[in-house]
């Protein structure tokens, strides 16, 4: 799915970071952790994840709802457990994976507080936290530095984009790390690609693929930004949702009230709501509006 993210008036892109460069320290203890990142740094789950004739024990992020985040790529038949110091060896179920952002989530089988989180500041000092887990019964090790997430951009129609930094350089073997503010609330989470996400945005994200059964949402066409706004209908696929609603040549024109001036913001709409979920969807045909309720499938 590739993806223009744009959440209400502010866009999901990539800025570029001007950063200082960070020094990666270690610290055996959660003692030796800068004081502001230690409560978050305690709050990692870890997770032991057992495929055949292999298990792999990495760090995750706990959000609200019970759920999960980690950059790992998780089977969806993997037995997975939990683990945190208040408690052991606690079920934990699979959701999905979020392909644009690289993270799987998952279910925990026991109430997990959730961290603390505040928007992605720009320009300002943060601690980046890597836990380093050796095994599911050995206390964790920290990575950790000093480092700005980067400042934000303007785009061409005048947005002020920044949810979404490159990692400096120094840090490109932190592993599933946070960045901390100095009141101790998480801002970013570090993704597979190595960008700094809003925190925020990925809980959100998580819970939209929890509540779709681990799936983002699919009208099921194809199509191409029409002349004028809109999306123009190319393609209906088969035993998609909108095979007996929409055909070849309707033009889209809003998702559940929200205005779909051009593919990739149907496209992003579709990121932000739930797969199996009702929608009404505009569109005109003959010169003539129309609104269409269907439920969306799940975005392979």
């Amino acid at each position: 799915m590739a993806i223009a993210l744009v959440v209400g008036s502010v866009g999901l892109y990539l800025t570029r970071a001007t950063n200082p460069t960070p020094t990666p320290h270690h610290a055996s203890a959660l003692s030796q952790l800068p004081a502001d990142s230690r409560t978050a740094a305690d709050h990692t789950i870890d997770l032991s994840i057992a495929t055949p004739g292999h298990v792999e024990v990495v760090a995750a992020m706990a959000l609200p709802h019970d759920l999960a985040v980690t950059t790992t790529q998780i089977p969806a038949d993997a037995i997975i457990t939990g683990s945190t110091p208040g408690h052991v060896n606690f079920h934990v179920t699979w959701v999905g994976r979020d392909k644009v952002m690289g993270f799987s989530i998952v279910r925990l089988g026991v109430h997990i507080p959730a961290l603390t989180f505040a928007p992605l500041p720009s320009s300002k000092w943060v601690v980046a936290v890597s836990p380093i887990l050796k095994s599911s019964t050995a206390p964790p090790q920290y990575a950790w530095a000093n480092t700005i997430l980067g400042d934000p951009q303007i785009d061409a129609t005048g947005v002020i984009s920044y949810l979404s930094t490159k990692s400096d350089a120094n840090l490109d073997s932190f592993i599933d790390a946070i960045a901390v503010n100095q009141s101790g609330q998480v801002v970013a989470v570090l993704s597979i690609n190595h960008l700094w996400y809003s925190a925020q945005f990925v809980a959100r994200i998580a819970y939209i693929v929890a509540t779709g059964r681990g799936c983002h949402a699919s009208l099921g066409v194809v199509g191409a930004t029409a002349q004028g706004g809109g999306v123009t209908v190319a393609r209906v696929i088969p035993k998609s949702p909108s095979q007996y609603r929409l055909k070849k040549g309707d033009v889209i024109t809003a998702l559940n009230g929200k205005e779909t001036d051009t593919f990739d913001a149907l496209d992003t709409a579709l990121y932000l709501t739930p797969a199996y979920t009702k929608a009404q969807v505009t569109f005109v045909r003959a010169s003539k509006v129309h609104h269409a309720v269907m439920t969306l499938a799940c975005a392979l």
